[in-house]
């Protein structure tokens, strides 16, 4: 009998937004970047002037994923309008000390 696909499959991707706070959840990467950011444009103007991004939900990140991040940070930021990131998952860390994006993500630079 054939193992059904559902099993062991990562969640889609997602962009939801829940009062003053965006989810995204599943994976955040090369191949999903393009409709999540499509998400973004279409949540951003409408949005509260200060917003949370919360990144619990993400399972996978790579530097595509990074670079729609700070797409949507800078796109908020040149609305004049506020964005924060919460619950950033390990994965994303390194990444932000390469790139020194540590203040865009409310973190203390290190060494």
């Amino acid at each position: 009998m054939p193992r059904s696909k559902a099993t062991g499959t990562v969640a889609d991707p997602a962009l939801v937004l829940d009062g003053s706070v965006l989810r995204l959840s599943g994976p955040v990467t090369l191949t999903t970047v393009t409709p999540l950011m499509v998400s973004a444009r279409r949540l951003l103007p409408g949005l509260p002037e200060a917003v949370t991004l919360d990144l619990s939900g993400v399972t996978r990140i790579d530097s595509a994923g990074v670079a729609m991040l700070v797409e949507v940070w800078r796109l908020r930021e040149r609305a004049g309008a506020r964005l924060d990131f919460s619950a950033i998952p390990a994965e994303l860390q390194p990444f932000l000390q390469l790139y020194s994006l540590e203040p865009v993500f409310g973190l203390a630079a290190s060494g």
